[in-house]
């Protein structure tokens, strides 16, 4: 019974956003794709959540997810960030781990001002890399206290190696009558280390991307996926980043036109759509037998060639789809 229903797809990616507001987080889950802990100290402005919400309203945003690290841990100055996105039209969420959530009364406690912001939707987490620091009955209490608030709510289960605590908590769950979102361990940020065997497959296997949503990290750096992979440098390497959001490189223009290069190759109605650019482009041929772990494996490794981008730029620009 996971029956889950993952609330951000309520909006398609183009319109979504994420704001990684903080690195720091209470806890140290060894899956954590951004490497949250609580020694991180990065963290965006109030000014600067402030600006790329107005910015991502210009750009046809209308979703915006605040996560972390662990945004209750600033409860103030998130509420004053929701308040602005709700004055700016957008439908928001947070994602929590429900540290704060101890029993029912706490739980409605401490949501109360998140509601009275103006959220829409809490997402949790409630998994073996999550409840080694707590009971399930957090994410639980949290989720039944934002469903008597009228919020959209959603528990995502991560899978472990460990199969027998992997359904002691799903079994939590079921019998808590909470339906649940299950995640498929990522080959990213802390998971790199953990001990599993990623399985290679060809180009043909691979789903298309739907994780085309930009996201602001705590770093201060944009990125058009919310899979970041932000503790090696390949991704810089590619138009998936698109830019800093605060200093002197801060170029929106520029970011506009990473951004539309990257969702050009991952529209299956773009003349640079990834299957066809591997099918019939000279430059992206070699990696038809070529083997990857997953859709973000692929994209990284394509997108890292500046030839490849310009074959891109080129294929666009005959179709009178340019990037620029």
């Amino acid at each position: 019974m996971a029956g889950g229903i993952a609330i951000w797809d309520r909006f398609p990616p183009t319109q979504r956003m994420v704001i990684n507001y903080t690195l720091t987080c209470n806890l140290a889950c060894d899956h954590c794709i951004v490497e949250s802990n609580p020694t991180r100290r990065e963290r965006l402005t109030l000014d600067e959540v402030r600006s790329v919400l107005e910015q991502g309203q210009r750009t046809g945003k209308r979703h915006v997810t605040f996560s972390g690290g662990e945004v209750f841990l600033y409860p103030q100055v998130m509420c004053q960030a929701i308040a602005h996105g709700v004055r700016l039209g957008y439908v928001v969420d947070v994602e929590s781990n429900a540290f704060w959530a101890r029993n029912p009364a706490q739980a409605e406690a401490r949501l109360r001002p998140f509601v009275e912001a103006g959220i829409h939707g809490l997402s949790l987490s409630a998994d073996v890399h999550h409840m080694r620091y707590f009971p399930v009955e957090r994410p639980i209490n949290a989720a039944r206290a934002a469903r008597a608030s009228g919020l959209a709510t959603e528990i995502q289960f991560c899978t472990s190696a460990d199969e027998q605590a992997d359904e002691q908590i799903r079994a939590a769950l079921i019998a808590a009558g909470e339906p649940f979102v299950v995640l498929e361990l990522l080959d990213r940020g802390r998971a790199r280390e953990m001990h599993r065997i990623w399985r290679g497959r060809p180009v043909t296997e691979l789903p298309d991307c739907d994780d085309l949503t930009t996201t602001v990290h705590a770093t201060g750096d944009a990125y058009a996926c919310c899979q970041l992979d932000i503790g090696v440098d390949d991704m810089k390497r590619t138009p998936v980043f698109l830019g800093p959001v605060r200093g002197p490189g801060s170029d929106p223009a520029e970011q506009a036109r990473r951004e539309r290069l990257v969702h050009a190759f991952h529209d299956p109605q773009s003349p640079a759509y990834f299957r066809t650019m591997v099918a019939e482009d000279p430059q992206f041929q070699d990696l038809a037998d070529a083997r990857f772990t997953n859709i973000c494996d692929f994209c990284l490794r394509a997108l890292s060639d500046p030839a490849r981008v310009a074959a891109l730029e080129r294929v666009l620009a005959r179709a009178g789809r340019t990037a620029c």
